[in-house]
């Protein structure tokens, strides 16, 4: 899924300093200020082996971002991802700067919201829901004027999940670290004027919230891998 595409010896020739701005996502650089980026996708998410044993299933999810610069450095980023049955939404702040012409970085702070709902007939009804905050740091670097990738850390922390099923209720409202994610991101064009981001990201913790219907019994970290392909519009 990586399309990288070479640079031509043209692009080769224009200095750093010269190079215009390529519309990007997880590229750590804020939009102009007033001015909105949006991005349509899917992410796919692997099951971890301890909770389907044999059967390894891709669940994908619809994926939205829209960001709105707000300063030079400072820009608004949401992003909602779903699957109809279950569905996440999360705002955040980015704060980025140039370290040089080609390396970037920026920090964030996201807010997420996830909730879902299952109802089989009237022998299973579930539902669930809970918040995460993800503060992340990203660095970003130009390969050419207009290959860029990013790398993304992140800290997943446990806000509040309350799950029901019929008449029986479970709820969590301690706040404490669940876990970790690492991405990596190729943003590139694709076709004509059309670019897009293509990556993978690796999430190692306690709960994903795309599987909570699985109620799983492990107290202990698993490998969410994950593949992300979206269109910038």
């Amino acid at each position: 899924m990586l399309l990288v595409l070479p640079a031509t010896a043209a692009f080769a020739q224009v200095p750093a300093t010269e190079w215009p701005d390529q519309p990007e996502i997880y590229f750590p650089q804020a939009p102009t200020p007033g001015k909105w980026r949006k991005s349509i996708g899917a992410v796919f998410t692997t099951t971890p082996p301890e909770l389907t044993e044999e059967v390894r299933v891709s669940v994908p999810a619809i994926d939205f971002n829209v960001q709105r610069g707000l300063t030079k450095h400072l820009y608004l980023t949401t992003r909602i991802q779903t699957q109809i049955v279950q569905s996440n939404v999360s705002v955040g702040l980015r704060w980025a700067t140039p370290l040089t012409d080609r390396l970037h970085m920026s920090v964030g702070y996201d807010l997420s919201g996830w909730f879902g709902a299952l109802k089989i007939k009237d022998v299973f009804n579930s539902q669930a829901y809970g918040a995460q905050s993800l503060p992340s740091l990203s660095v970003g670097y130009r390969l050419t004027r207009d290959l860029e990738v990013t790398l993304r850390s992140e800290a997943i922390m446990d806000l509040y999940y309350r799950s029901k099923v019929g008449t029986l209720a479970v709820v969590y409202d301690r706040r404490q670290i669940n876990g970790v994610a690492f991405t990596v991101m190729l943003e590139q064009p694709f076709y004509n004027n059309q670019h897009v981001s293509v990556g993978f990201r690796a999430a190692y913790s306690n709960f994903n919230w795309q599987l909570w219907s699985l109620y799983d019994t492990f107290d202990r970290n698993l490998l969410y891998p994950q593949l992300i392909f979206g269109f910038i519009l």
